[in-house]
């Protein structure tokens, strides 16, 4: 359950969520329920930057790039009712009818969806593994700063947006761990590796500033 890449993500997540988004750029639809499919994936796919905006920017989607993912027991419960009303939407759908590739897709996408709820409503890491937290905000930085998908002063902009965020999503997380449940071994883990993420800011932040006077100023900050 903790297979994670250097940004903080799990493999297993990312790798699902990508072949979603292949299949819905390739697909054709040869039916009205493939159609019906097609468009659930779509959604999805758009949805992601609501589930997780860090999410999404580390699959390419750079919608929310200047958004930091709200952590809360009210995010979580938008999360969750989203989660469940795809997962309706996708039962509702007789898969029979599917192209082959259409239904091992549906499979992938169901799949998906229920991790999700179970990762929320049973496995709750959420609430005993600070990590999770200490992942999600260097993720935040690292996947806008790691690839250059846009230029660099735009890439910052976000990343400044994301930071000024961050205040909030600590004080979220504070709020959503239950101290009784922590591990210890996962609060030393976590004191352990909370310099990362300062870590990330000088070595792809600070130095990128550096290395351009007189082009960059943190007068938006």
């Amino acid at each position: 359950m903790h297979d994670r890449d250097a940004s903080g993500v799990n493999v297993k997540r990312l790798i699902c969520v990508l072949l979603v988004n292949f299949i819905a750029a390739t697909s054709f639809a040869d039916s009205p329920t493939d159609e019906a499919f097609q468009n659930l994936a779509d959604e999805f796919i758009n949805d992601l930057a609501n589930i997780s905006p860090v999410l999404a920017t580390s699959v390419g989607d750079h919608s929310a790039d200047g958004e930091l993912d709200n952590v809360d027991e009210a995010a979580r419960a938008e999360t969750l009712s989203l989660y469940r009303e795809y997962k309706t939407a996708l039962d509702a759908l007789d898969r029979d009818e599917l192209t082959r590739a259409n239904q091992v897709d549906a499979e992938l996408l169901l799949h998906e969806i229920e991790s999700s709820i179970w990762s929320l409503e049973t496995l709750q890491e959420w609430a005993w593994n600070p990590l999770y937290y200490v992942d999600m905000s260097g993720s935040a930085i690292y996947a806008l700063m790691a690839r250059d998908f846009a230029p660099i002063e735009q890439r910052l902009m976000a990343a400044a947006s994301r930071l000024e965020q961050l205040p909030r999503f600590l004080e979220q997380a504070r709020g959503s761990i239950e101290l009784d449940r922590v591990p210890k071994i996962h609060a030393e883990t976590a004191i352990r590796q909370n310099p990362g993420l300062s870590s990330i800011i000088e070595a792809m932040i600070v130095k990128k500033i550096a290395s351009r006077p007189g082009k960059w100023y943190f007068s938006k900050m």
